[in-house]
């Protein structure tokens, strides 16, 4: 019998690549610890058995293997936006639907956000995730949604699912498609974190058009804002945003540069208490504003 995968990644591995150096690896700071370590990808940002249910008295790794299923598309849509220069088109309707999902699945499947998905899932039915019971009448339905919905494991089995939610709202006649954009900084040293999305708090509510900046590795960047076009991005854009993705982590850190990441997490301390909800309204205000 094949045994159980135990390292469950809340942040892909394929995702992770976009920021290692030529021999694979980063370096990690914990903020936690206040402890810089060298590692790599497959060691980093999981927790043991995160994604293992026991349900009837059997452990599975069903939502690991969705997690993965899913990861398999995020990765092609990754590949051809790495391969892109500012002069192509790279921004398709499939590349976006893509990109959304990929934000919303990195979202949703994050630590940081399990009470806020428990919270959340406990108000929702089956029929909300596209499901429905056949032959059963809507008393028996009801009854049926609420041992389900009642269950950890089976509320843990829906999680891969709250991505697909979120396309919905791209449907939405005031979907504005012309907020998403692809930033390009070849050879920066950009930092991602556990938690990797920068969202716009003056836009937070808005469940059509939320604003956010997504590093998708050290030389692409996704938004999807209502930004100015620009031939050169700011300089200090590039470094706010290192700052907010530091200050959003809960715990750890990366980047391929050793020396650029330490000197980020010194800056970090020294200017901490001005990281906050308007600074990151200030990094989007800089996009809007351009050079």
């Amino acid at each position: 019998m094949t045994p159980l995968s135990k390292k469950h990644h809340y942040i892909p591995q394929f995702y992770l690549r976009g920021f290692t150096d030529t021999n694979g690896g980063f370096t990690i700071y914990d903020k936690v610890r206040n402890e810089f370590r060298k590692s790599r990808p497959e060691n980093e940002f999981y927790e043991k058995f995160r994604n293992t249910t026991n349900l009837g008295g059997e452990k599975s790794v069903m939502v690991e293997d969705m997690y993965s299923h899913i990861e398999s598309t995020f990765a092609t849509t990754l590949s051809a936006i790495e391969k892109s220069n500012h002069t192509e088109p790279v921004l398709t309707s499939d590349i976006m639907v893509g990109l959304k999902f990929l934000v919303e699945t990195m979202r949703w499947r994050n630590p940081a956000l399990d009470a806020v998905y428990e919270s959340i899932v406990q108000r929702l039915s089956i029929k909300d995730f596209g499901l429905q019971f056949k032959g059963a009448t809507d008393k028996q339905a009801v009854e049926i949604n609420k041992r389900i919905m009642d269950e950890p494991d089976a509320r843990k089995m829906l999680r891969p699912l709250m991505g697909s939610l979120s396309i919905n709202s791209m449907a939405n006649a005031n979907y504005d498609t012309s907020k998403w954009h692809i930033l390009y900084q070849e050879g920066g040293f950009p930092i991602t974190g556990d938690f990797p999305i920068i969202f716009n708090p003056k836009s937070i509510h808005d469940r059509i058009n939320e604003e956010f900046i997504f590093p998708l590795s050290a030389q692409r960047t996704a938004v999807f804002a209502d930004i100015k076009l620009m031939k050169q991005l700011p300089d200090v854009f590039s470094i706010d945003k290192d700052l907010a993705i530091i200050h959003l982590a809960k715990r750890f850190v990366c980047c391929k540069h050793d020396e650029y990441l330490k000197f980020m997490i010194n800056y970090y301390k020294r200017n901490r208490t001005e990281i906050n909800e308007q600074f990151l309204e200030g990094i989007f205000l800089t996009l809007q504003k351009g050079t």
